[in-house]
């Protein structure tokens, strides 16, 4: 596959990509970020015989939607003979430094879809385009003619993660990273430098100019720590549904909720008992205004508890947060003196299910 197709295939998965993830609800800035560490080692792409080198690096990530993250990734080469400095073996302990902005598209999100959780076992595909510069020797060589040049250039990335995701929130990762490492541009000089080659093998050889000479194979291992979220996870919760429906439901939440705030009012001035108090958004704190609601029922009384989430989140964690919210209603009321029978937490109940706690007086 040359270039020119390689970018196109790139550019069509980064567009299904954004379309899949038109999806799924946005998320706040510090949302999503994860940082890891990476080591392993790397050798030429064309002389598979040619001497290893290590590499180590550290990535900071920021996931986008489930399927589209952006990284940040700075990776350092340890090599002994020459893999990355032509034909000179390179006195330097980092051989070479570089600083890659990638774009990695979780291919198991993209074509089985997210369910509000990762996978246990996930893959990535993951390229971008960086900086780095190779360090010469500045101890000098061939008799100390040498002042020790150091070479800048620039360079793309692509390869694959191979993502086994742990822990009880799948808040760690670790991961085994492929990848190839091109220079943009190739050498037409022989006796210029040429990432990957040495003097002593390519010296004057028109094969040299060729692309393989001019980028290595990389393997990694790495481990991965993703930071908790606004949503008290570590990952994605909130899921849209479809978009129509998702834009009825913002022009339409508030009044709905108002009007039928006032209409379980009325009923309850007249005698059947229910109230309906209102919850933020991932939220179990109880407002002003739920606690003057709370406040009309008097001492003495019984009442049952049906506790509610919106759609939002995965079913264990909406379970959970409805019964933090029958919680925080049922202690209200013991302190004022009101019975609490049963206290019953449904979760989200369906696509419509709301942010409330009905209270029903017996």
């Amino acid at each position: 596959m040359n270039m020119k197709k390689f970018t196109l295939v790139l550019a069509c998965m980064f567009g299904m990509a954004m379309a899949a993830s038109a999806q799924y609800a946005g998320h706040k800035f510090f949302d999503n970020w994860s940082i890891g560490l990476e080591g392993g080692t790397s050798t030429n792409l064309h002389d598979w015989d040619t001497p290893k080198g290590g590499v180590v690096g550290i990535n900071l990530t920021k996931g986008i939607t489930p399927v589209l993250s952006l990284e940040f990734q700075l990776q350092a080469g340890i090599n002994d003979d020459a893999n990355w400095n032509w034909w000179r073996g390179s006195s330097n302990v980092i051989d070479n430094a570089t600083v890659m902005g990638n774009t990695k598209i979780n291919l198991m999100n993209l074509f089985c879809g997210y369910k509000g959780a990762p996978r246990t076992f996930e893959m990535q595909a993951r390229g971008g385009i960086g900086f780095m510069r190779v360090f010469f020797p500045s101890d000098g060589w061939d008799g100390g003619t040498d002042t020790g040049n150091d070479l800048n250039r620039g360079v793309f990335k692509f390869g694959l993660d191979f993502d086994f995701n742990l822990g009880q929130d799948k808040e760690w990762t670790i991961s085994l990273r492929p990848a190839v490492i091109l220079k943009m541009t190739r050498d037409n000089d022989p006796a210029a430098v040429v990432t990957g080659y040495r003097r002593t093998i390519c010296d004057h050889r028109p094969d040299c100019l060729g692309y393989g000479h001019n980028a290595i194979a990389q393997i990694t291992a790495g481990v991965t720590y993703h930071f908790k979220t606004s949503n008290g996870t570590h990952h994605f919760t909130e899921v849209k549904p479809e978009e129509v429906t998702k834009v009825v439901e913002k022009i339409v939440e508030k009044p709905v909720e108002k009007v039928v705030e006032k209409v379980v009012e009325k009923v309850v001035n007249k005698g059947i008992g229910n109230l309906t108090i209102e919850f933020a958004q991932n939220k179990a704190t109880l407002t002003n205004t739920a606690k003057a609601k709370l406040n009309t029922i008097e001492k003495g009384t019984t009442v049952v508890l049906d506790g509610y989430a919106s759609p939002e989140g995965n079913k264990t964690y909406n379970q959970k947060l409805s019964l933090r919210r029958c919680d925080a209603v049922k202690a209200y009321l013991q302190e004022r003196g009101v019975n609490v029978a049963d206290v019953n937490a449904h979760g989200a109940a369906g696509p419509e299910s709301q942010r409330i706690v009905y209270v029903t007086i017996k």
